[in-house]
């Protein structure tokens, strides 16, 4: 038996356009997928690493630690000194490191300088004691724990996860999810203006909470005197201790279901007020 196909073995494939289109588009597109690579295993061949320590006098009772980007972890201290370290791991290029120190005041500027590899940059403040800090950290994760007294901590991309917190605290971020925990004193304030806020083991007097998108999920240890709490958009449940002590309550959502479930009177000293634009609440036991 003959075939009918003809031979084309050994003939080059003539160049249609659509193969000219082929041609021209896939040819740089694989040199850069090659040449990415090169460079991401070249950055992760030359890692290198150094550290940042810091330090400046306490005048009054203020402490400031300003970090406009990188991991900070914020913690107390002895009596002494303000103290910023920092370890900087890098690829290739080390990153651009520059630092300001005055009375009570320390801040620090990171610039990572090349687009692939590793840049990590790890912060580590300590609060001397009986100093009031305000801490703010521009991009990145905001960690604190076993911080007391009044004290702020700001973050303006990440999360923050506060643990072991007590006295007068207010916490914001403008775009991360709040942790907090073991929260006890006089007043918290906790603003987020997209994220959600979770607290859990709260035995503050005073809670108010302001979220503009997220979820509010607070559980507390101990009666509270006073709650507010505000969402924009997400749903609140707020848990009580178990109990017969009686509250005042004021629950409203624009456009969601409201639950209320625990003892309630209109001469009770413990308020509570929730709000919610959109979303349900949940008020338990």
């Amino acid at each position: 038996m003959t075939s009918s196909l003809p031979i084309t073995a050994g003939r080059p494939l003539p160049m249609t356009p659509g193969r000219w289109l082929a041609l021209v588009i896939g040819t740089p597109l694989a040199l850069l997928a090659i040449g990415w690579t090169a460079l991401t295993a070249v950055a992760y061949a030359g890692l290198g690493s150094y550290r940042v320590n810091l330090a400046a006098p306490i005048a009054g009772h203020a402490a400031a630690v300003n970090l406009d980007t990188g991991e900070l972890t914020v913690m107390p201290g002895p009596t002494g000194p303000l103290r910023v370290r920092g370890t900087l791991r890098y690829s290739l290029v080390r990153p651009k490191v520059s630092w300001r120190r005055s009375a009570s005041t320390i801040t620090v500027h990171s610039d990572c300088r090349v687009p692939v590899g590793l840049c990590l940059l790890d912060y580590t403040a300590t609060i001397p004691a009986g100093a009031t800090p305000s801490v703010s950290d521009g991009s990145g994760d905001l960690f604190a724990s076993g911080l007391t007294g009044s004290f702020t901590l700001k973050d303006g991309s990440g999360d923050i996860n506060a643990t072991q917190i007590s006295g007068r605290s207010t916490i914001s971020d403008q775009s991360g999810d709040i942790f907090v925990s073991s929260v006890s004193g006089s007043r918290a304030v906790i603003v987020d203006d997209s994220g959600d806020i979770t607290g859990s083991g709260v035995a503050s007097k005073g809670l108010t909470v302001t979220d503009q998108s997220g979820d509010v999920t607070v559980t507390f240890t101990k009666v509270p005197d006073r709650v507010r709490i505000s969402d924009s958009s997400g749903d609140v449940t707020l848990v009580l201790p178990p109990g017969s002590t009686t509250y005042r309550v004021s629950a409203s959502s624009s456009s969601g279901s409201t639950s209320i479930s625990l003892p309630r009177s209109l001469t009770s000293p413990h308020l509570i007020s929730v709000t919610d634009q959109s979303g349900d609440i949940s008020i338990s036991q």
